[in-house]
């Protein structure tokens, strides 16, 4: 009787310790998620419970030893606390792009973000997992076989965090994130060391001294809902008077951002895809021939494609604190004064690559109030407790502000010698078969947007590919064509463009 009842106590404080944890900090990464219903309360609940039944066995784990307890749960308070109230007082999630920031940061500027209420939180934190400490040590027993509880509690942590539908959503909570989130940065910091193949011998660089070249990488922003393109909603309204030329009929291999955005930097393709994680990309012959090369993001780096922000001269993140899990406002607008800081120093030579957050979900997140001309929107982030009408209109708001946002950079551009490219990495799934968003195989996840646009400055200095791109907007392209045509954009020669992929050609 005596052993079940130790065994029972011990089991009652590791489920106290878990809830505190859960209660007190985990919950913060879901007060802010948008719902409607009481049904998705209730599923947001449930995915709080997994993420308290994959945080039971770990502190299952460290409470077996009343000295390892000791030392990691108050460290587990403290870093969750501090999480926790950068959440609630500035909506800040835990990313990798934090961590690189605070890395180069001077240790005043990362000091000037303590206040008395961080202080506060933390010490109180702190307090309560010191209280927990001492109670393990004055009150609770060590289980009997101790050692089979090991076994148990460490099979239960492999269950929990190798299944993937699991695994994902635990990533990017408090206070698992405060260990995928750092082993990821770590991750991406050795991808960046990697020896590539270098792309730059036999570079010829004939282009103009003073070209500017301009990449927008698109999310999500499938081709036949622009209005240029005759979808039946005017979708662009801004880009629809320029002289922008739009390409309906390009392919995608991939449909999520992971696998396409290394595809499009390189000269990879559907007979050498190894090439995307083999090689340098395009932004490597630019700085071959003397541009200064911007990578400017609005999305949060991967493993996948680190290694490419990195080869540019100067890598900005405009929303360092925001991730998927983010749903407050968090728009494209927030590049718009980096972009034209740089064309404003007015280097001889610049490339800006801009990777957008576009048409991401959750849709409403991603276009200003002033920008939500088709009601009603979207009510959830819970996918199905929204009607078909209000996913697709909050969709089609993302188009009118992505339509806006293009329309702003070219604004800049009118007097400068310069081409602009857009291409999104992928297109989206809007109800067709009962499927929503992206990463899945359908028809319209794989024909992403694809705009081209010459300054009058530029299209004065090269007529033909004006009107070579005129004449081969209706064929057919994979996603392969952009290494090789922005380069010929450029007029950077290199036994590794293929001139038949050029839309130059």
């Amino acid at each position: 009787m005596f052993l079940k009842k130790n065994l029972l106590c011990f089991l009652l404080f590791v489920t106290v310790a878990t809830l505190f944890i859960g209660v007190a900090f985990t919950s913060a990464d879901f007060f802010t998620s948008p719902v409607y219903r009481l049904k998705d309360r209730f599923i947001l609940f449930v995915q709080w419970g997994i993420l308290i039944l994959a945080l039971f066995p770990v502190i299952y784990l460290i409470a077996l030893n009343r000295y390892l307890f000791s030392l990691f749960y108050p460290l587990l308070c403290i870093f969750s606390s501090i999480l926790t109230y950068f959440r609630y007082a500035t909506g800040t999630t835990f990313t990798t792009m934090i961590l690189d920031a605070a890395w180069d940061n001077d240790i005043h500027i990362s000091l000037e973000l303590v206040s008395l209420g961080l202080i506060v939180i933390v010490l109180s934190s702190l307090l309560v997992g010191v209280l927990f400490c001492v109670y393990r040590f004055k009150k609770i027993q060590h289980p009997n076989r101790v050692y089979l509880h090991y076994l148990m509690a460490f099979v239960l942590c492999l269950v929990m965090f190798n299944v993937p539908r699991i695994k994902r959503p635990v990533s990017e909570r408090i206070p698992f994130n405060l260990y995928y989130i750092t082993a990821r940065y770590i991750s991406e910091k050795n991808e960046i060391l990697t020896e590539r193949n270098i792309l730059t011998e036999n570079v010829v660089c004939e282009g103009e001294e003073n070209l500017l070249v301009v990449l927008i990488i698109g999310e999500s922003l499938r081709s036949d809902h622009l209005g240029l393109n005759g979808y039946e909603r005017n979708t662009t309204p801004y880009l629809s008077q320029e002289d922008i030329i739009s390409f309906p009929h390009i392919y995608s291999e991939y449909t999520h951002t992971n696998a396409s955005l290394p595809h499009i930097l390189t000269r990879a393709d559907s007979l050498h895809p190894d090439w995307a994680n083999e090689e340098r990309s395009f932004i490597d012959l630019f700085k071959q021939c003397n541009y200064y090369t911007v990578w400017l993001a609005n999305q949060e780096p991967a493993k996948t494609y680190i290694y490419f922000m990195k080869e540019c001269d100067t890598l900005i993140y405009a929303n360092a604190n925001k991730s998927p899990y983010v749903f407050d406002k968090w728009t494209d607008g927030d590049l718009l004064p980096f972009f034209n800081s740089f064309i404003e120093k007015e280097e001889k030579k610049l490339f800006i690559l801009m990777h957008t957050i576009g048409s991401h979900w959750y849709y409403n997140s991603h276009f200003p109030d002033e920008f939500q001309k088709y009601n009603p929107i979207a009510k959830s982030r819970i996918v199905n407790a929204n009607t078909p009408e209000e996913m697709i209109n909050s969709y089609d708001n993302t188009v009118l502000y992505t339509d806006y946002f293009v329309y702003e950079i070219i604004s800049q551009l009118r007097n400068r010698n310069a081409i602009l490219f857009y291409l999104s990495d992928h297109g989206e799934v809007l109800g067709e078969n009962g499927a929503w968003l992206h990463a899945i195989d359908a028809t319209p996840t794989h024909y992403p947007a694809c705009l081209i646009w010459m300054s009058p400055q530029y299209k004065e200095k090269n007529p033909s590919k004006y009107d070579t791109l005129q004449m081969n907007k209706e064929k057919r392209y994979r996603t392969d064509f952009l290494f090789h045509t922005i380069l010929d954009a450029a007029k950077i020669q290199s036994n590794v463009i293929d001139e038949k992929f050029s839309l130059f050609h």
